[in-house]
């Protein structure tokens, strides 16, 4: 059972975490912990009712049957319907897997930037093409904005993460273990940190400013549900799926919330900018700070990263959409090019917005509810 919550826990605690303390800021702490409940509530009942498509497909009442996402869908929906719903899967999984990579770049840039006197380098191809060493001390990366760049965090990203999309679900287990406790040990040391730099409830009231790009924030992080027929494909015959969506469910809102709140009244308002919670504990000077921020971006994301690429390249491969080669060039290297497009300013905050807006609602909410409709129908 560990294995199987440390998946789904380090998918459903990513990158999209780091944008909560800087939103509890601009909407205040009762908008979004009402609508992060609200999402637990929907989170469970569409992986209830996934698993429950997935135990009425023929010859599977006991997950014995390989059954993806994919299959789903062309087993209960028409053609053109499960085409869309599949195109909408694999985008969805594409813009988690952009956001992981573009923020544990970031952290690792400014990571080279510790050990180089304050300087990442990177080779740039907009506006100029040159190779080039720089800092910045208030921006998301240490390379400004309005650039792209390959930079030196994004190559380490790349040569850690690569060879594990791969790898199958199954043989990242050790990976995924060790993530869930670092990224565990990276939010308590937050939490301390919050403390020592002092709590102050204006920053986060009641109701804030402004409610703008909520919703698709907080669904990006509910993304995980989509991912329950690969992980149930895997798991072990004892481990019971609804008992360890309820315990990963319960975990994290816990920390949202807390990251969230503690967060935000910890720091200076910051959500009018490009920065993330990471960012912000980048720019202080406290040795904690650093090396957790560190920890959690390398764990958390770099756990996550593989995880979304090899989920990609199973429904790739099990729809008959490409061969092995093609759904491992598109799954594993293709995130790694749209990520140096959008890697400096605020792309990140671009691509959570958007998938969390537009695709993760449709395939994690609505679309396990038309499959278990579909499975229902099926069997009157």
């Amino acid at each position: 059972m560990l294995g199987s919550i440390a998946v789904l826990l380090n998918n459903i605690l990513g990158p999209g975490i780091a944008n909560f303390s800087g939103l509890y800021q601009q909407t205040g702490w009762l908008p979004p912990s009402f609508t992060i409940l609200i999402c637990v509530i929907s989170s469970m009942v569409s992986g209830d009712m996934l698993l429950a498509a997935m135990r009425a497909y023929p010859e599977n009442s006991e997950f014995g049957v390989r059954v993806e996402y994919g299959t789903l869908c062309r087993h209960y929906f028409s053609r053109k319907t499960a085409l869309l719903f599949q195109c909408l899967f694999q985008l969805a999984m594409l813009c988690a897997n952009i956001s992981n990579i573009i923020q544990t770049a970031q952290v690792l840039d400014y990571f080279v930037a510790d050990l180089n006197h304050g300087k990442s380098c990177a080779v740039m191809f907009y506006p100029n093409v040159e190779a080039f060493c720089h800092t910045s001390s208030t921006d998301v990366t240490p390379f400004g904005t309005d650039k792209i760049v390959l930079s030196l965090g994004m190559g380490i990203v790349a040569l850690l993460s690569i060879p594990l999309g791969y790898y199958n679900l199954e043989d990242n287990v050790v990976v995924q273990n060790v993530a869930m406790v670092v990224i565990l040990l990276s939010t308590f040391a937050w939490f301390s940190i919050f403390a020592s730099l002092g709590l102050d409830r204006e920053r986060v009231p009641l109701i804030g400013s402004s409610l703008h790009n909520m919703g698709g924030t907080i669904l990006f992080n509910f993304m995980f549900i989509s991912t329950i027929p690969s992980w149930v494909c895997e798991k072990k015959p004892t481990v019971r799926p609804l008992m360890v969506i309820g315990i990963t469910l319960l975990m994290a809102v816990l920390g949202y919330m807390l990251v969230g709140i503690l967060g935000g009244m910890a720091f200076k308002p910051y959500y009018m900018t490009d920065n993330t919670l990471l960012s912000e504990l980048n720019h202080i000077s406290a040795e904690a700070a650093l090396v957790s921020v560190q920890a959690y971006a390398i764990s958390a994301n770099l756990a996550s990263i593989p995880i979304f690429s090899i989920l990609m390249r199973y429904n790739l491969i099990e729809s008959h959409v490409c061969g092995p080669k093609a759904a491992g060039a598109v799954s594993v290297l293709l995130p790694f090019g749209v990520s140096v497009l959008l890697y400096t300013g605020e792309g990140f905050k671009d691509i959570v917005d958007f998938s969390g807006t537009f695709t993760s609602a449709l395939v994690n909410l609505m679309v396990p509810s038309l499959l278990f409709l579909a499975a229902c129908l099926g069997t009157w």
